[in-house]
């Protein structure tokens, strides 16, 4: 039988790749690395990006777009991105033939895999994660957000496994030498989750059947892994729920991909 597996080949403000695959189908949600680099770390996971069948953008920051262009080239891969964010979104001559714009958040169907948006909020023109089925497992990603909405947490919920923005620590976000603009921006609801936040999440999707969690997009001035991992369990804890048992938590990396994580 055919699994579902993720990798999180970047994640962190210096640039996010995700890769999903299910058989012989094979997606990217976001490109923001050189392609140099990208192949280097797809070739230590052993993913061969020629298969790859779509790339998926969430939004238009530069660390999730700017190796889309160099990407589509290579691999003449159709890119499909929000519509609303077009107009945003710095391209290089010609690359704009790839384009698949997603006019009202509507599913798409690649090969076995149904892909479809839903609308998160952050200070980008539009912002979208994805719910990813195969019709009988589903997975999502939402890696730049400001809090989690009760319909954000529906579009999650009974995933068997979500990728989940873990970005800050609060007081090192407050101690820390970001400007204060910038630290409000940061911690404001169009933002990105803090540990705190991101752990109430996870133990409400661990009641859903969610069985494991990729903590994703950690800011490298204002957390570390340790502290974004020990947030997460310890509410899982608190709840009840065995980390390693009930729910495996995994630690996304800015320079090293991560496992190919099976569901």
């Amino acid at each position: 039988m055919d699994k579902l597996e993720i990798c999180t080949l970047a994640s962190g403000s210096k640039g996010n790749c995700t890769y999903v695959r299910y058989g012989d189908t094979a997606i990217l949600i976001d490109q923001g690395l050189s392609l140099k680099e990208l192949r280097v770390r797809a070739n230590y996971r052993g993913i061969d990006l020629s298969q790859t069948d779509a790339l998926f953008v969430t939004h238009e920051h530069s660390d999730h777009v700017k190796g889309v262009g160099a990407f589509a080239r290579a691999y003449d891969t159709p890119v499909h991105i929000p519509a609303a964010c077009l107009g945003n979104f710095k391209t290089e001559d010609g690359i704009d033939r790839f384009f698949v714009p997603n006019e009202y958040d509507g599913e798409v169907t690649v090969k076995g895999l149904s892909v479809k948006p839903f609308r998160v909020p952050h200070d980008a023109h539009y912002t979208v994660g994805y719910r990813i089925s195969t019709g009988k497992e589903d997975i999502a990603i939402a890696t730049d957000l400001g809090f989690v909405s009760d319909g954000t947490l529906a579009k999650l919920s009974g995933c068997k496994a979500v990728v989940l923005e873990s970005n800050h620590d609060p007081l090192m976000l407050e101690g820390g030498r970001y400007p204060r603009l910038l630290k409000a921006r940061i911690a404001g609801n169009r933002g990105h989750l803090s540990n705190d936040a991101c752990a109430q999440t996870v133990a409400a999707l661990a009641c859903t059947g969610t069985q494991k969690i990729v903590l994703a997009h950690l800011s490298e001035e204002n957390n570390t892994p340790e502290l974004a991992f020990e947030a997460s369990r310890e509410l899982l804890a608190r709840r009840g729920v065995r980390e390693g048992d009930d729910v495996l938590l995994f630690v996304a990396d800015q320079f090293k991909p991560s496992g190919r994580i099976t569901i």
